[in-house]
């Protein structure tokens, strides 16, 4: 609610602010005196009071230790599981038909994947933004080779598949070391 509030404040103050700069015809010979100055500055102060509401709410978003750990679990989790579907799905590619992977794809991928990006700011929050950029690279090369995979198979490509799986498999595999490595730190 408040951060909602806060948005809410700063487009009003600063939309405002800019209708009272340029609602009047500028005069060539006093070109500031046709902003309503005292209009101009009260807008700007909602604008401003929306940016202190935001700023506030983000500090106590940042703040809350609970959450934060509540969604670095999920990130373990997610990982875990997505690494361990597309290890299963790239150890067996020459065992399934395309369309098999596609479906396992679609319904076991798609959730631990979401929930990963989802919750992934747990990791800047924990570990800092190097860490968070590092992992955050594997994680969407991953991705890509997974959605590569998904394509190949949808279009019969078997070696594509397998290819993309073993790629998308290994880096999974460096995200987790890097997690593992800040960890035992």
């Amino acid at each position: 609610m408040t951060r909602t509030l806060g948005h809410v404040l700063l487009w009003i103050g600063f939309v405002t602010a800019a209708f009272f700069s340029v609602s009047q015809l500028e005069q060539p010979d006093d070109k500031w005196s046709t902003i309503p100055w005292w209009a101009y500055a009260a807008s700007m102060a909602i604008g401003i009071a929306g940016i202190v509401l935001l700023r506030k709410t983000t500090r106590e978003a940042d703040s809350d230790v609970e959450k934060t750990e509540a969604q670095y679990a999920v990130v373990l989790s997610s990982l875990k599981e997505v690494s361990a579907i597309v290890a299963r799905l790239a150890d067996q590619t020459t065992q399934h038909v395309p369309l098999e992977v596609l479906h396992a794809i679609d319904n076991e991928c798609a959730e631990p994947l979401a929930d990963f990006a989802e919750s992934r700011q747990a990791m800047a929050k924990r570990f800092g933004m190097e860490l968070y950029a590092n992992v955050m690279t594997e994680f969407a090369s991953a991705e890509r080779y997974v959605n590569r995979s998904w394509s190949a198979a949808a279009d019969g490509y078997v070696d594509e598949v397998a290819t993309s799986l073993t790629r998308a498999k290994l880096h999974l595999v460096n995200a987790q070391d890097l997690i593992s490595a800040a960890e035992n730190q």
